[in-house]
């Protein structure tokens, strides 16, 4: 989990999850609509998996499903720990999804 995270790694995930990109990705999460899943490393991509139910695939290599789509500044979220190992939303992502709607 976060524990193999560096300081600093952890601090700079803290620091970009205020913006406004990273929220967002993280209110797709809650909302249920996007099934994720996190790279091997757990520090790069987060990879959209479904989005209303149907599988999301680079539109450049349609029948590869190799080729998944990132989602948009979802890096830091794992790393903050604003969603756990399995892509679901913790309760520091769910408090923060509160204050940013406040």
């Amino acid at each position: 989990m976060i524990e193999s995270f560096s300081v600093e790694e952890i601090d700079r995930c803290r620091e970009a999850v205020t913006k406004p990109a990273c929220v967002q990705a993280l209110a797709l999460i809650a909302s249920g609509r996007a099934i994720i899943e996190l790279s091997p490393d757990r520090r790069g991509n987060v990879v959209i998996v479904e989005l209303d139910g149907e599988q999301v695939r680079d539109p450049d290599y349609p029948d590869d499903p190799s080729r998944q789509c990132g989602l948009s500044g979802s890096w830091p979220l794992y790393g903050a720990g604003l969603i756990d190992v399995f892509g679901v939303v913790t309760p520091a992502g769910w408090k923060l999804l509160a204050e940013a709607s406040a």
